[in-house]
């Protein structure tokens, strides 16, 4: 039986209980869960084990909040936000939605809902004949009749199972004892083991290439982040123009034609980039707001506008048998500039070594994203940090003190601080272990399946497990 149901990058922000104490309110990060419209407010719901709520808002000029509002469909998306706090509520200002899936969840509530039927008496198999025992049971079985929900139940011969469920963003697991009452097989979910730590010393590494690359593109995510957070006139991740095409049964364009379109579609390019880069200049100018200053839409549907020319441009030109054109992206005011990744590293020498903290699961070797960190020094000076997409926490560069020892903090379902002393250390890589399923939410402590002849049901279900040969 397949044991790795996890999406690594989705679910392991879903292990880490929520963090909202420490989110910096100036910088970006990510929050994975469930959007939904509950009394006029985009709220989304964390795939944490508390459920954490957060009112959503767009940054000034963004329209990702407004853009759901509009739609208003139940949905799983990564959204890139900052946190901060009004009252008792959890606040998101957000920049824009990653992995948007309209229509999915992250919440075993709503995988459930979805296996209930419209009409339980459709759920009603072969009843069984009371006498099953559970060697004629023990196999693996599939969830046959469900639409996008993939799950698997392997029953042992010792009385161990494995279950596994996938619904959208949802991915659940459970293992434990089972056996026959009557004509159900139960099955007893196992707690997890809460004897070994739930964080752990595991080593000390040099600093190295790959933790270098992991800094470098953690400093580059903070930078892009505040540029589109003061600068809020990208449009959504590009996507393609539609390609040209033309009728069956129409005849192919002379190349006269196509030398023509390729022209007319290069003009077009360049008269989007002039009208992006004047929009751009304007909207960013010191000047007092006007009738004739754009508003940060019109500004980002320019850029997009440029981005369609652009693709169309290229592909006129390919059709035509011409050179793929040049075209340089628009040049923005210096506050919307973001830098090219290798900007700085041609000719230049690498930087020394830093200190970084990477916390993961060993068992599977999955991050811990956004969990807070304080990093306690020799002089007795404090830095506080959060982990990110791969589970590193990196210290400011140039620090001349040894780090001699770290506190992670945790709330729901397990809350408290737990401190970890190491050798001093000014350079290098602090690995701690995690045991992820201490913080995994049990799917169910008990499931009742009836035996329906060779297929085990789920009561007020539809759908069933069907062993496999």
């Amino acid at each position: 039986m397949r044991r790795n149901w996890h999406r690594a990058i989705v679910v392991s922000l879903a292990l880490v209980a929520p963090l909202p104490a420490v989110a910096q309110p100036s910088g970006m990060d990510s929050f994975i869960g469930t959007l939904s419209i509950e009394r006029g407010e985009v709220i989304l719901t964390r795939c944490d084990l508390a459920a954490s709520r957060y009112l959503l808002r767009d940054v000034p000029g963004a329209q990702a909040v407004a853009r759901y509002r509009k739609d208003g469909r139940r949905a799983s998306a990564d959204v890139m936000g900052s946190y901060s706090e009004e009252g008792d509520r959890n606040v998101l200002t957000v920049a824009e939605f990653l992995d948007y899936q309209p229509g999915k969840s992250c919440h075993l509530s709503d995988a459930l809902d979805a296996l209930a039927p419209a009409d339980s008496s459709s759920t009603q198999g072969t009843p069984a004949d009371g006498h099953a025992t559970p060697a004629a049971l023990v196999g693996h079985y599939y969830l046959m009749g469900v639409m996008e929900t993939g799950s698997e139940l392997l029953l042992r011969p010792d009385g161990q199972f494995d279950w596994a469920l996938s619904y959208g963003a949802l991915d659940q697991e459970a293992q434990g004892m089972w056996h026959v009452e009557r004509d159900n097989v139960v099955l007893v979910a196992s707690a997890p083991s809460a004897q070994k730590p739930l964080f752990s010393y595991l080593s000390t590494a040099p600093w190295d290439e790959e933790t270098e690359d992991e800094r470098q593109q953690h400093q580059r995510s903070q930078i892009e982040a505040g540029i589109r957070t003061r600068c809020p006139i990208f449009p959504e991740p590009f996507v393609s123009a539609t390609p040209l095409m033309t009728a069956d049964n129409a005849p192919a364009p002379s190349a006269t034609i196509l030398q023509q379109r390729a022209a007319t579609a290069l003009r077009a390019a360049n008269a989007a980039r002039t009208n992006a880069e004047l929009l751009a200049a304007r909207l960013m100018s010191d000047a007092p707001p006007t009738s004739a200053k754009p508003a940060a839409p019109q500004v980002r549907q320019a850029l997009s506008d440029w981005q369609d020319a652009r693709a169309r441009a290229i592909e006129t030109a390919r059709a035509a048998g011409l050179p793929e054109p040049t075209l340089a992206d628009p040049t923005l005011p210096a506050a919307c500039t973001i830098p090219p990744a290798d900007a700085g590293e041609s000719g230049t020498p690498r930087p020394s070594p830093g200190l970084a903290i990477r916390i993961f699961d060993p068992a599977s070797d999955l991050p811990a994203r956004n969990l807070p960190v304080t990093l306690h020094f020799a002089n007795g000076t404090k830095e506080k940090l959060v982990t990110g997409r791969s589970g590193f926490a990196f210290a400011p560069r140039g620090t001349t003190t040894k780090a001699v020892s770290l506190t992670v903090h945790t709330e729901a379902p397990i809350a408290g601080d737990t401190t970890i002393t190491f050798a001093p250390l000014q350079h290098g890589i602090v690995r701690i272990g995690f045991d992820r399923q201490q913080l995994m939410a049990r799917p169910f402590d008990t499931l009742r399946l009836r035996i329906a002849g060779t297929a085990l049901v789920i009561e007020g279900a539809k759908g069933r497990y069907e062993r496999q040969p």
